[in-house]
C-alpha cells in the first residue's frame, strides 16, 4: 500500500509511514466501533436495557471520531504529495466495473453496486485524496446519528433508530472495505483501463 501511494502522489518516507499507521489505526478504530454498536443493539432489543446500550453506543461514537481524525491525519499526508496528470488521467479511465467484478468475483469485496459506484465516481474525479476526505465525511456521518439517538433516548423507545445506526455502520464499514480492495490496485497500471485507452508509465 506505501508503495502504491508514493507512485501516486510522491510522498516522503516519512509521510509514507505515518500514512500507513494512521490508516491502520482508523482501520481498527472503524472494526472497535462496529462491534459496540453490535452490542448496544443487542441490549436495545430489550427495553429495559436501553441504559446499557447508550454506553456502548457512545463507545462506539468516540471510536468513530477518533477514527474520523486519524483520516483527517492521513488527507494531509496525502495533500503534500504531487498527483500528476497522468495519474489523474488513470483514475479517470480506470475500468471500476471490471474491478468490481473482480472483488466480487474473488470473494474479496461485498455485493454492493451502489456503494461502489459512489466510490467510482469520487475517484474518478478527486482521486485518493478524495477517497480519503469521503470516508472521513462518511464517518463524522455515522458518529453524528449515534450521537442523535443517544440524544432522543430518553425520549423515545429508539429501538428502531438504533438499527437504523446499525444499518449505517455496516455501510460505513463495506464502503471502507471497497476503498481498501481498490487501494491494492498499483496506480498507472494499463491492466485495469478500459478498452483502447493507455497512460504513460
Amino acid at each position: 500500500m506505501s508503495a502504491i501511494c508514493n507512485k501516486a502522489l510522491s510522498l516522503t518516507e516519512e509521510g509514507l509511514r505515518d500514512k500507513k499507521q494512521f490508516a491502520q489505526s482508523a482501520g481498527g478504530e472503524l472494526n472497535a466501533a462496529a462491534g459496540e454498536l453490535f452490542r448496544a443493539l443487542e441490549l436495545a432489543e430489550h427495553g429495559d436495557a436501553l441504559d446499557g446500550a447508550a454506553v456502548y453506543a457512545s463507545a462506539a461514537r468516540e471510536r468513530l471520531v477518533g477514527a474520523a481524525r486519524l483520516l483527517a491525519d492521513v488527507a494531509a499526508i496525502l495533500e503534500t504529495g504531487t498527483f500528476s496528470e497522468e495519474t489523474a488521467e488513470w483514475y479517470r479511465q480506470l475500468d471500476y466495473d471490471r474491478l468490481y467484478r473482480s472483488g466480487t468475483g474473488l470473494g474479496e469485496v461485498p455485493q454492493a453496486a451502489e456503494l461502489w459506484h459512489e466510490f467510482a465516481r469520487i475517484a474518478a474525479a478527486e482521486g485518493p485524496v478524495g477517497i480519503c476526505h469521503d470516508l472521513y465525511a462518511r464517518t463524522l456521518g455515522v458518529a453524528e446519528l449515534i450521537a442523535r439517538w443517544l440524544r432522543e433516548t430518553a425520549e423515545h423507545a429508539a429501538g428502531a433508530e438504533l438499527v437504523r445506526v446499525q444499518c449505517a455502520m455496516a455501510d460505513l464499514a463495506t464502503y471502507a472495505r471497497l476503498v481498501a480492495f481498490a487501494n491494492k490496485v498499483e496506480p498507472r497500471d494499463p491492466v485495469w483501463l478500459l478498452p483502447k485507452t493507455a497512460v504513460k508509465q
